[in-house]
């Protein structure tokens, strides 16, 4: 019987050990896979990191593409604001129940966060990001604004204070918002960025990329998977300004996942494209040397299933 078990305990090992062996070898360059649709636009994954971004600048540019749409689902309330800078929220309806609000920065930089003229909460920064609440008016609000002052500056271009979170009754304030901009110390308004799409435009205006060149496609609900979501938003717009032909461009080994879906997001596989962009930390060869490169490897493995256990639509 041990015999029998041990036997058992080898074929296993030698099997997870081929598994290995064989994703070792050719996990990275399957999931990387790129395939040019031979197409005039490029659709580009908001998400992705600074690198990334940057990488899609440089494909923007290179690569013939005429209009850059940018992908994304709501992100976080996170801002680095400069002393003077005042965010302005509007919510369309009136919002009641608690307010949250997660900010940090350097010490001494004063916050006010107020509604119709009146302060809700107010404060003073002391390093780390610590968080406040406050019940609102029965009333409710319908925007509000919060201002920061700092009696001295590190530099005219160097944040003070760091806004990491914002919600209303547990719910990221993106989400609930019909608007918001942020008034710069210097007189000049700056958009707010509620989803990954508009985080990722200002990245590839700073890489050159003309701005009406670029179009913002966001996603502001999530059905089973960001990707998904993501991918029938863009879908349904391409439908809809009769887009027929474009590249998918995103980070590394999500790049078969991604064009999976958007591909069952089209109904078709005509005209869909995908480009694999150089991530850095997760290379071929070298993604086994660091936890970024398991996390995403492991990541693509766990999911790879995910577009096929998703209804036609």
């Amino acid at each position: 019987m041990k015999g029998l078990l041990r036997g058992r305990w080898r074929k296993l090992f030698a099997a997870m050990a081929v598994a290995f062996l064989l994703v070792l070898l050719f996990g990275h360059p399957w999931f990387a896979v790129t395939r040019p649709s031979g197409g005039k636009d490029l659709v580009a994954e908001g998400w992705m990191h600074t690198e990334g971004l940057r990488e899609t600048a440089r494909l923007f540019h290179s690569g013939g593409y005429e209009r850059l749409y940018l992908t994304g689902t709501i992100r976080p309330f996170a801002y680095y604001l400069l002393s003077g800078d005042s965010v302005v929220v509007d919510f369309g309806t009136a919002q009641q129940g608690e307010i949250m609000l997660g900010i940090g920065g350097l010490p001494g930089a004063a916050w006010e966060l107020s509604a119709s003229g009146t302060a809700l909460l107010a404060g003073m920064v002391d390093g780390g990001v610590e968080e406040h609440t406050v019940q609102l008016p029965a009333s409710g609000i319908r925007s509000c604004a919060l201002v920061i002052r700092a009696a001295s500056s590190p530099g005219a271009d160097v944040p003070v204070a760091f806004v990491a979170r914002f919600t209303v009754n547990d719910h990221n304030v993106h989400g609930l918002m019909s608007g918001m901009h942020i008034h710069q110390a210097d007189g000049t308004l700056r958009p707010g960025e509620p989803t990954y799409a508009e985080q990722g435009r200002t990245a590839l205006l700073k890489d050159g990329v003309p701005a009406d060149r670029i179009t913002v496609v966001p996603t502001l609900h999530v059905e089973r998977s960001r990707t998904w979501s993501s991918a029938r938003a863009f879908t349904s717009y391409a439908a809809a300004h009769g887009i027929m032909r474009y590249d998918v461009a995103t980070l590394g080994v999500h790049a078969r996942r991604t064009w999976r879906m958007y591909r069952k997001a089209a109904g078709t596989d005509e005209g869909v494209g995908i480009i694999s962009l150089h991530d850095r930390w997760c290379q071929r060869w070298t993604w086994w040397t660091n936890y970024y490169g398991w996390y995403q490897m492991g990541k693509e493995l766990v999911a790879w299933p995910a577009p096929f256990l998703i209804e036609d639509p």
